[in-house]
């Protein structure tokens, strides 16, 4: 993952944010009255963070019309001087040259201050920017948030339309009591969000713990969520940055998002669900986890939100909470009356977001993954299309085959009337909600 934790507490004020200026070649009056070439957005200004990690990013903002040839930093700690503020007896204890607008640094130890200074070459000489003061402290202080999307640097989404969440929890039983969420955008560089000029933050209003947000193709987004709970701590985090692309890839008659390090082999015989959904985000987020913990962490979670008692399983919401809960972002379950219409459905969408679809078989008793399919013509420019094929992933694989025919080699082609076979209309005794459909779990 490419964010990181910060922890900002209400302290003493240890710095307020300095701004400190030397031009090359400019006159010591001009050097006092001109505008910074930049501005730090983390650490926030006026605040000192907290992080609960030993890393941090330093991220600024470059004044409009500015060409910058050169970005040096260097790391500055002090000891704490407790509730009086920092030792200003600054001593460098790291240096480097950063590409873009952000910096990250690590090997941070906790209880000591640090600020950044930030060198930037303009086509008028040099100039410092200081950054305002934080101190890493151990782990556990203040509340904690993770991105769900966008979860991880290089996701790259295909519809305009895309909803930002998090999901975020107290610490040590100190309730959140106010959050902020604010937007950066800047145009993508070759194609990517490495070494873009983000904008100034902008303040986004909200509800719960998502926004919808129209995205701009060939942009690329971050977030920036700031938590304060009752103690007076503060927590921020950076989501990672997100491309919204041109446009769809070039339809060639086949979509196939398959690739062998993908896979996922289910830990027991009885976490379809986690092994599958680790399947996807591994689709999703460019991953290669195949680990039992994380299919423990996964089928946790899905039973804890699949509104049913499932003793070593979990059921249809329960995956799509996974999915949106580490970084699949919004799945849906969807029902329909008959298979060609859920194939039609997973093609669609598979096509329009550039993503897997979890298909439940076996009467509802076991997961696959729809990795890819063909077609007769572009589901995303017309309805007139035909499915000829599906690829499929059982996680299951690679046990012994049983009776029914569970599971097949990962992404094994079928004409619908093979997959037939296996994609049944959905029974359970438990939460009969979905009770005589077809089951998809759908982006």
């Amino acid at each position: 993952m490419s964010h990181s934790h910060r922890r900002l507490a209400g302290l003493a004020s240890v710095a307020a944010f300095v701004l400190v200026a030397s031009f090359g070649g400019i006159s010591p009056a001009a050097a006092a009255t001109a505008a910074p070439v930049a501005t730090f957005v983390t650490p926030i200004p006026g605040l000192t963070t907290v992080t609960q990690t030993g890393s941090f990013g330093a991220s600024w903002t470059i004044a409009k019309g500015v060409s910058v040839s050169s970005t040096a930093v260097v790391v500055q700690t002090s000891r704490p001087l407790g509730a009086t503020g920092c030792d200003l007896r600054w001593l460098p204890v790291g240096s480097g040259s950063a590409s873009g607008t952000s910096y990250y640094v690590a090997g941070l130890l906790p209880n000591r201050c640090y600020r950044f200074l930030l060198m930037l070459t303009t086509g008028a000489g040099t100039q410092t920017v200081t950054s305002s003061t934080f101190i890493p402290a151990p782990a556990g202080l203040g509340p904690t948030a993770d991105f769900t999307n966008p979860f991880a640097d290089g996701l790259v989404v295909y519809e305009t339309a895309a909803t930002i969440g998090w999901a975020q929890r107290d610490t040590f039983g100190s309730t959140i009591t106010s959050r902020s969420l604010s937007e950066q955008s800047a145009a993508a560089v070759g194609g990517a969000c490495t070494g873009v000029a983000w904008s100034s933050p902008t303040n986004l209003s909200f509800t719960g713990y998502s926004v919808n947000r129209t995205l701009q193709p060939s942009f690329c987004y971050r977030y920036l969520l700031t938590l304060q709970d009752a103690a007076g701590f503060r927590s921020e985090l950076t989501s990672g940055a997100m491309l919204e692309a041109t446009g769809l890839p070039a339809w060639t008659g086949t979509l196939d998002f398959y690739r062998p390090s993908a896979f996922a082999s289910q830990a027991t015989t009885t976490w379809c669900v986690a092994a599958s959904s680790q399947m996807m985000l591994n689709m999703i987020l460019g991953q290669s986890d195949s680990s039992s913990n994380s299919q423990a962490t996964y089928i946790a979670y899905g039973q804890a939100h699949d509104g049913g008692n499932y003793p070593s399983g979990t059921n249809p919401a329960g995956w799509s909470a996974i999915l949106d809960r580490y970084g699949g972002a919004t799945y849906s379950v969807q029902t329909f009356g008959d298979s060609t219409s859920a194939l039609k459905q997973a093609a669609l969408r598979m096509r329009q977001t550039n993503r897997p679809v979890g298909m439940l078989v076996w009467k509802g008793r076991h997961a696959w993954v729809m990795d890819g399919f063909t077609a007769t013509a572009d589901p995303a420019t017309t309805s007139n299309f035909t499915i000829t094929s599906v690829d499929v992933a059982g996680p299951l694989y690679p046990r012994p085959m049983n009776s029914s025919g569970y599971d097949l080699p990962p992404d094994t082609q079928l004409t619908p009337a093979q997959l037939a076979t296996y994609f049944l209309p959905y029974t359970d005794s438990i939460v009969k909600t979905w009770n005589g459909k077809y089951v998809l779990i759908v982006p």
